[in-house]
């Protein structure tokens, strides 16, 4: 998952949790509220229907026994609207129960209540929620005592109502909210990730030797380590660069004493002859100049393809000619170590291209395979070509090259874990990629399923 859309989800969660915390938190109150607003429109209610009640038995002259008198009476002048009224008598027993706007539940008259409503004798309020309606229950009192109880009970549909429009629109709102947060959120993201992106760009690009400076116009974190990057990046280019010219240097004073040394060991091997032991020498010597002088002309090449020194004769090739005297110049080598080409080239296939790099490039590549090429061997050579571009392969049953290297023989000097027992300068590879892209063109290396390994080389065709 991409930093950035984990960075959406984390504020989108974040901030749904938020809204889900604070709608419980309202929703909530609103129920206390109502709840507690029809709590004590109910004690009022009740105080005023309990002081009718007592100032009608007193105008009635009745006493505390004329309470079941006059219930009946009473309950239905007291009943309004949705709200019911029961009157039970000292020991608890319903004397009457009004009808009015109400479902009438199972009452039975004279049943008493002894549970719900014993509050009410010690002169206390009693209050209790049960099916969606509010039981409210409060003492008759007449000459300081307990004559009966007055109970109301109050249908809830209107603060249900209430409640469940204020959760549909709390829903909506959510949603609408949620939506919102979700741009937001994505446009956040895109603006905190885009400078971490250009950060991830500039090490790849590094990676790939491209130092180019990144500016970030910022004064936090971000802008600094920017500049941070910058700062490294010039002094790695300054690095690489102090380094190709150390080595090109080297090489340029090398080459002289060199060619001195190898004209030297050339002419020893004549006047040596008859000697074993210091023709022995002598012919090491000389091996060893010409290998030296191999590499500090493979240097040389290579710090004048850095400079942009190296000078590129492009013409027209035939590509597949150049291929196969390329094969007959190594057919010697070949044999002697048992190895044999199965050549596969159509023939006149053609580039634009310098003849002298690009026959440098196909003998680095014969080379390796025959290298590492097992003896009794044998190295496919094709040549190909279809629409605009021409394609050159090589493909060998050698040890290959392990996964973990397969970005990295390319790089100059580096040589694959398994072929360091093997001669080589680990610039041959370097060498030939240059060439190539020289010639707008792109190198491959993949190793095969049944072993070995296999180069595939294309150019644009002229």
């Amino acid at each position: 998952m991409k930093f950035a859309t984990r960075l959406t989800l984390y504020y989108l969660v974040a901030t749904l949790l938020s809204l889900a915390l604070v709608g419980v938190a309202i929703l909530k109150g609103i129920e206390y509220y109502g709840m507690a607003t029809v709590e004590k429109q109910l004690i009022e209610q009740s105080d005023s229907a309990t002081l009718y009640i007592t100032q009608t038995l007193l105008l009635e002259k009745l006493g505390p026994v004329g309470l079941q008198e006059i219930a009946e009476q009473v309950a239905n002048n007291l009943s309004a609207g949705k709200r019911q009224v029961r009157i039970y008598d000292r020991q608890l027993r319903m004397l009457t129960a009004s009808v009015d706007g109400v479902k009438q539940e199972e009452i039975t008259l004279g049943t008493p209540d002894v549970h719900n409503l014993a509050p009410t004798l010690q002169g206390n309020y009693a209050y209790r929620i049960r099916n969606n309606r509010a039981y409210f229950a409060s003492p008759i009192e007449l000459q300081g005592q307990v004559i009966g109880v007055l109970e109301f009970v109050y249908p809830l549909d209107f603060l249900n109502q209430v409640l469940t429009s204020a959760r549909n629109i709390f829903y909506a709102g959510a949603v609408g909210f949620a939506l919102l947060i979700t741009l937001f959120s994505i446009s956040i993201a895109r603006k905190v990730v885009k400078p971490i992106q250009q950060l991830v760009e500039a090490t790849n690009r590094f990676a790939g030797r491209d130092f180019t400076p990144i500016c970030l116009e910022r004064s936090d974190e971000l802008g600094q380590l920017s500049r941070s990057f910058s700062d490294m990046g010039n002094q790695l280019q300054d690095y690489i660069q102090r380094q190709r010219q150390f080595v090109a240097n080297v090489s340029h004073e090398l080459r002289t004493p060199l060619t001195a040394i190898k004209g030297y060991s050339e002419y020893l091997i004549d006047e040596v002859k008859g000697q074993p032991d210091l023709a022995k020498a002598v012919d090491h010597l000389n091996n060893e100049s010409s290998r030296l002088t191999r590499l500090v002309n493979e240097l040389l090449l290579i710090s004048r393809l850095d400079a942009g020194r190296e000078d590129f004769l492009f013409e027209r090739v035939n590509l597949s000619e150049l291929v196969k005297e390329t094969l007959d110049k190594l057919q010697s080598r070949a044999a002697k170590y048992t190895i044999y080409f199965e050549e596969k080239v159509e023939p006149d296939v053609t580039v634009s291209g310098d003849r002298e790099k690009l026959l440098q490039g196909i003998l680095n590549l014969l080379d390796n395979a025959l290298k590492y090429s097992p003896p009794g061997g044998k190295v496919e050579v094709g040549v190909a070509a279809d629409g605009s571009s021409a394609y050159f392969t090589v493909a060998d049953r050698g040890r290959g090259i392990p996964p973990q290297d397969l970005n990295k023989v390319f790089e100059r000097f580096y040589r694959a874990a398994n072929a360091k027992a093997v001669g080589g300068t680990g610039l041959g590879l370097a060498i030939t990629e240059e060439i190539i892209t020289a010639h707008h063109g792109k190198i491959q290396l993949a190793n095969r399923p049944d072993g070995g390994t296999k180069v595939t080389v294309t150019l644009p065709r002229r």
